[in-house]
């Protein structure tokens, strides 16, 4: 009764505004949206969406959001009988920050749930494997690291080039990743440890340490481009990694879900599309590296029929808020 008292207490500060925009059909080339607008008959306005993507902040242990400027997806609306339509090329589906415009000024802004939203909930399991699979990999190449600095492997030229050809190729499996899955801030993490052992400084005899030196290798300091980085921070980065990726599909599921809910207002087939989305949602949550029974649970609601949708959305705020630095 408490949690009930002080969640409708908390719901006039967490809610988000109905959206104006409405998203129409997503096909694999393009995406429909149309909205209102006080402009006379005839205006052309400037419509733009902007993806949505995060960056982890291990200080704090939540996530930062920011509206990309890659990939800015654009299109010119006419204005007829106070509504515009519009069709924007294809993007990553997830949140995106919209805005109308004319030529002087912004008319509205807003958040919005755009593309095929069920699928790319649908798939990111095959990511979350690529990414677990990638950090086992790049603990491969820390040790590989390490016993060229304890001098049990060569470094030779050929070494090296062998050493980055595998490098390059799981790193660009990584990078491959940011094109259509939004857990990004994961993804740039892991992108990070990457950068920094592609760019090792072990391949001249003078960065080695002296044979037979009894130094721990995993405190050297000096062998990555961030000079004050160690081995045993990046091990640390890793072994953080799958309870990162667990809390993005935390973030992804409730706020994308909360804004599908919103857009489908009282129109059945739209409610009943955002059910279909959080029922992919729950399914992806289970598989979660960090499992969380209770992010399975409220997508669950989000998926039954009977739940208030204004009571659900302000629980999947709180739930993805939680870990979104304000």
């Amino acid at each position: 009764m408490r949690f009930l008292i002080g969640l409708l207490l908390l719901a006039p500060a967490v809610q988000e505004e109905t959206p104006k925009f409405v998203p129409g059909d997503a096909t694999p080339a393009r995406w429909s949206v149309s909205g209102p607008s006080e402009e006379e008959n005839g205006a052309e306005l400037n419509f733009r969406a902007r993806r949505l993507t995060r960056r982890w902040d291990a200080v704090r242990k939540q996530f930062t959001e920011s509206l990309s400027d890659m990939g800015t997806l654009r299109c010119v609306v006419t204005v007829a009988d106070k509504r515009f339509e519009g069709s924007l090329r294809a993007g990553v589906p997830g949140r995106y920050g919209v805005t109308l415009s004319n030529d002087t000024k912004q008319l509205h802004a807003e958040r919005l749930a755009l593309g095929p939203v069920a699928r790319l909930f649908e798939r990111t399991p095959d990511d979350v494997k690529i990414l677990l699979e990638a950090i086992d990999k790049a603990g491969e190449f820390l040790d590989e690291i390490e016993r060229i600095l304890g001098r049990q492997e060569g470094h030779s030229e050929k070494h090296r080039d062998d050493f980055l050809k595998r490098v390059a190729a799981w790193g660009t499996k990584v990078d491959e990743l940011l094109e259509r899955s939004d857990l990004t801030g994961s993804i740039l993490v892991l992108r990070d440890v990457y950068f920094h052992v592609r760019n090792v400084q072990i391949w001249e005899e003078s960065k080695l340490p002296p044979t037979g030196s009894n130094d721990p290798v995993r405190q050297k300091k000096k062998l990555f481009l961030d000079l004050d980085l160690t081995i045993e921070a990046l091990r640390k980065t890793l072994a953080a990694l799958p309870g990162i990726i667990s809390s993005e599909i935390k973030v992804s599921t409730t706020m994308i879900v909360e804004r599908l809910i919103a857009q489908a207002r009282d129109i059945e087939p739209r409610r009943e599309s955002a059910r279909a989305a959080a029922r992919a949602a729950s399914k992806l949550a289970e598989v979660a590296p960090v499992p969380d029974k209770d992010l399975v649970s409220l997508l669950d609601q989000a998926s039954d029929r009977t739940s208030d949708p204004e009571e659900i959305r302000t629980q999947l705020l709180q739930a993805g808020r939680s870990l979104i630095v304000q």
